[in-house]
């Protein structure tokens, strides 16, 4: 029984109406190598454009927006912030850190994106945060960088790393499936631009909690120094337990994990290791070359399977 992609390929082939003769030899190629088969035929990259075109016109009209949204929200020192969309400038600090899995750096957070499984059918995302503020000299403000749009460049590499094991191993799996890996890391001292919205801080002032311990979240899921430091130290296997492992900083008595405020995902939220004028930059030639490649790309793949469907005497 013919595997669904031979089938599909068939079917490309087999249209009703068509002329196109089949071989043995050619017949069998499509069986041994359907997927292959299918990449070398302009029919199959046609319909690629009239599906994905309009999703990359899509992407297009996001990028353009998100680029007015970051030149018509004036930027605005900490001090003199108000709630609501804000965007600001700083450096990254915390209380303590943590350490990257593939870089193994010294961050405030990281996101890890792996795929796994056969052809990396498999997306496993894992993130990890420590308490983080932006100091742009006026003050300090608390930042939650989950869901945020990461505007900077990704590590690639340390696939090897025995820590990615224990990362994807929480997933269910090993880290022999792994086929790729990129992180993202915000670390101390980093200049960042953040676009976002400062809200009340739902998590304001310490809650005595009965079964809280030295390993309980802080706030909206930040790691306790605790587990910041359990998390070096399975990196760093070598580091002597009775003497304490770096994660804290100097300054860690300076900085509140309860603040009255916390700037989080509003309707846009990014976070980047660029300038505003860069980020802005970025998105000016993503938008023009989406929202002009998009629909280029579907009218070709349209034009294309019309010409194919008249070659089959489907059209006059």
């Amino acid at each position: 029984m013919l595997s669904w992609t031979a089938q599909i390929s068939v079917l490309l082939i087999a249209i009703p109406s068509t002329r196109l003769a089949l071989d043995y030899d050619t017949l069998s190629r499509i069986i041994d190598h359907p997927v292959a088969w299918l990449l070398t035929r302009p029919l199959f990259w046609a319909m690629m454009g009239v599906v994905f075109g309009p999703y990359v016109f899509w992407r297009g009209l996001q990028s353009l927006r998100l680029k007015r949204l970051i030149k018509n929200i004036p930027r605005s020192t900490i001090r003199a912030a108000a709630l609501g969309p804000i965007e600001v400038v700083g450096k990254a600090v915390g209380p303590y850190t943590l350490v990257s899995p593939l870089a193994n750096s010294e961050c405030l957070y990281y996101r890890l994106v792996v795929l796994v499984g056969e052809r990396g059918a498999h997306k496993v995302t894992d993130e990890m945060c420590a308490p983080m503020f932006i100091d742009d000299g006026t003050g300090k403000l608390m930042i939650d960088p989950r869901q945020a749009e990461l505007a900077m460049d990704a590590y690639e590499g340390g696939t090897h790393s025995e820590y990615l094991g224990h990362v994807v191993a929480r997933h269910g799996f090993s880290k022999g499936d792994v086929v790729s890996a990129q992180e993202f890391c915000i670390r101390p001292e980093d200049t960042i631009f953040v676009l976002g919205t400062l809200r009340e801080n739902p998590w304001a002032g310490k809650n005595v909690d009965a079964h809280a311990s030295a390993l309980s979240r802080i706030g909206p899921g930040f790691v306790s120094e605790a587990e910041a430091d359990i998390q070096r130290r399975s990196v760093y296997e070598c580091l002597d337990p009775a003497i304490p492992s770096g994660a804290t900083q100097l300054s860690a008595s300076e900085f509140d994990p309860y603040p009255p405020v916390i700037l989080t995902k509003g309707s846009s939220f990014v976070i980047s290791n660029r300038s505003q004028r860069e980020v802005v930059s970025d998105l000016s030639w993503k938008s023009i070359v989406y929202i002009w490649g998009g629909p280029v790309v579907t009218l070709l793949g349209v034009w294309r399977i019309l010409k194919h469907l008249q070659l089959w005497g489907v059209l006059p």
